[in-house]
């Protein structure tokens, strides 16, 4: 049975509590060498949008990581979270003036976005789509403030990584409380861009032989050892990553796609 509009409320309500209470954590954990490679690989994206006077949005911008990298590339950016702790912490990491002029932060509702339409040039919305329990809301808005024929560029957890298993099944265990996080398919994603009005135009995987090898690709404290791995394997993996029927192992989706 779908959720009501007060249940996705209440949802969004303990999902914004549980980023309150561990942003310094989740910040620490974002520093692993699996997610900077998932940070390195957006960011050719983001850098290929650029436009002399492109405006970004980053939705659920989080710590700041995204928001950060919209303005390296030269855009002017607002960032926005539900979650205050989450926005305290990514204006700490504002340290540069001129980025600092670049970038306002605000809090914000994913699927109630106070902006008009036709605004942005380029909206990243990374770890927060499969956070959302009415995603397609979120589409619907981000297809209203985004330019026509601009990118938007979405990263989400993939149906069968091993990592997010596992994860899944050491919380189980420790019976430690786990934030909303619902899991789409490749299918499911496709058909929802394309109901809410986005044309695909890359949709790859980050990390897959390297997690079959290590778990500790996603743990703050051991990237010697993980840099070492993905070296190994990413030219493997950016092969395997594009494949239709292996792309669900990798650790994250990846996706960019067009307004039509």
């Amino acid at each position: 049975m779908a959720e009501t509009p007060a249940q996705h409320t209440k949802t969004k309500l303990e999902v914004m509590a549980h980023f309150d209470e561990d942003a310094l954590e989740f910040d620490f954990e974002r520093t692993a060498s699996g997610y900077r490679l998932r940070y390195r690989l957006i960011r050719d994206l983001i850098t290929g949008e650029y436009r002399l006077g492109a405006v970004g949005l980053d939705m659920g911008c989080g710590t700041g990581e995204y928001a950060l990298q919209l303005a390296q590339a030269g855009f002017e950016v607002v960032g926005g979270d539900l979650s205050k702790g989450m926005l305290r912490v990514a204006k700490s990491k504002i340290k540069d003036p001129k980025l600092a002029q670049k970038i306002q932060l605000i809090r914000l509702e994913s699927t109630k976005l106070p902006f008009k339409n036709d605004l942005f040039d380029t909206i990243t919305c990374i770890a927060l789509l499969d956070s959302v329990p009415d995603y397609d809301k979120l589409l619907g808005e981000v297809n209203r403030v985004l330019k026509h024929q601009a990118k938007l560029i979405v990263c989400v957890d993939a149906l069968w990584s091993p990592y997010r298993i596992y994860r899944k099944v050491q919380l189980a265990v420790s019976q430690r409380q786990k934030r909303y996080s619902r899991v789409l398919n490749s299918m499911e994603l496709q058909r929802a861009f394309k109901a809410c009005g986005f044309a695909i135009e890359k949709f790859f995987g980050d990390i897959l032989l390297a997690q079959v090898i290590t778990r500790q690709l996603f743990d703050p404290e051991t990237t010697v050892l993980a840099d070492r791995v993905l070296k190994a394997t990413q030219p493997l993996d950016r092969y395997l990553t594009n494949m239709p029927l292996l792309k669900s192992l990798s650790a994250h989706y990846i996706i960019e796609a067009r307004k039509e």
